[in-house]
């Protein structure tokens, strides 16, 4: 079955919703993923850091500034990227 616009939004919703593990008791905001569900290309790191958690967006701060780089180089730019993590928070 493909996956639609509207299978990511409740994705997101449960993720923001979720308590089923002790990670959600010191985050601050859960990091479900951001970019085009029909992107090309699809990244995922590992969990989100402290500058994730605050901002609730993948790859910000040092490591968003060296992944829009290392796309930048083989001619992608990150809103053409769908971009999430592993762990949501």
């Amino acid at each position: 079955m493909p996956i639609t616009a509207m299978d990511i939004h409740q994705v997101a919703k449960t993720i923001h919703h979720c308590i089923r593990c002790p990670l959600h008791e010191t985050r601050t905001r859960a990091v479900p993923g951001e970019g085009p569900v029909e992107a090309d290309l699809m990244l995922i790191g590992e969990g989100p850091g402290y500058h994730e958690d605050k901002q609730a967006r993948p790859f910000v701060g040092n490591a968003g500034q060296f992944l829009e780089e290392l796309l930048d180089s083989i001619g992608y730019k990150r809103r053409d990227v769908f971009i999430t993590n592993v762990v949501k928070c």
